[in-house]
């Protein structure tokens, strides 16, 4: 097996099917799909194990108690043994040909300094969600193709196992959610991921799922999107970006109450002078309609 399709589930018995559906046919079957269950308590292990029994495709299953998906994916990371990884949440299907695509691709493009593959997601009726708008863009690390190359929407990354496997999300008493981007940072640190410019992806964003409900999510794991935002002021390369990330970093520590927010801060002068900025970001939108 070259790939291992990754997927932390929790509760999503009811969505799993479509995306088992799409890897049983896959033109190309060289992957094992990992499932990590945080916990549900719906019928997901059954429905896995009926399909572990077909033998249409490689499966393998473990279940942990609920945690949330950063530590489902820290666990998943750790239990694969294949040369690429990528992450397919519950909800989400793959096109029939993209592990064949990935696998391809991976021949004539693997390198010391490629991490991965960064391609297109879509919705189920084929419209872009990712867009970016550099025709020439051929390798790039994440956030230079947002800052610096256009690129909106969410994306499908692969990584390197080897590379992947370097870096954990880091767990907060009482939390259950990290931002990926914790990751991916860091993943960008080490090289650039090769830009496939084809849907491989599908996604819809369910109303139960995060990307729906940031904002609670993020009140409720404020530890763990506080360690995004210093790990980002430690990267930030402009004044503009400490700024903003400044301000971000003081209206979180309203959230948990931090004492002594400006000493505590990464860059003490910039978080003095926006602090009003970044009470007014916490009021506005942390503490209305609480």
């Amino acid at each position: 097996m070259n790939i291992t399709v990754f997927t932390p589930t929790y509760n999503r018995a009811y969505t799993l099917p479509r995306l088992y559906k799409s890897l049983a046919h896959q033109s190309n079957k060289n992957f094992v799909w990992l499932i990590v269950d945080d916990g549900s308590t719906d019928q997901t292990m059954q429905i896995v194990q009926s399909w572990i029994a077909d033998g249409k495709i490689k499966i393998e299953y473990y279940k942990q108690k609920n945690q949330g998906k950063s530590a489902a994916h820290n666990r998943g990371v750790s239990l694969t043994k294949t040369e690429l990884f990528t992450c397919v949440d519950s909800d989400d299907y793959l096109n029939t040909n993209a592990i064949g695509d990935i696998l391809t691709l991976w021949k004539c493009k693997k390198s010391d300094y490629c991490v991965g593959i960064l391609a297109y997601k879509g919705t189920p009726n084929g419209n872009l969600i990712t867009k970016i708008k550099d025709k020439s863009c051929e390798f790039t690390t994440l956030y230079e193709a947002y800052a610096n190359h256009g690129l909106t929407g969410d994306t499908m990354l692969v990584f390197r196992t080897d590379v992947v496997s370097q870096f954990n999300f880091p767990c907060f008493e009482g939390e259950k959610f990290v931002p990926e981007a914790y990751l991916y940072d860091q993943i960008d640190q080490v090289g650039s991921f090769f830009l496939y410019r084809k849907i491989l992806y599908y996604c819809q964003y369910m109303e139960d799922g995060y990307t729906k409900n940031m904002t609670n999510l993020l009140k409720k794991n404020p530890q763990g999107y506080l360690a995004y935002i210093n790990q980002r002021l430690t990267l930030d390369n402009t004044l503009k970006e400490k700024v903003l990330d400044s301000i971000r970093y003081v209206a979180m520590s309203f959230v948990i109450n931090r004492k002594n927010v400006i000493s505590q801060s990464i860059y003490p002068v910039i978080t003095k002078a926006v602090y009003p900025f970044g009470l007014l970001f916490y009021v506005y939108r942390y503490k209305i309609g609480q």
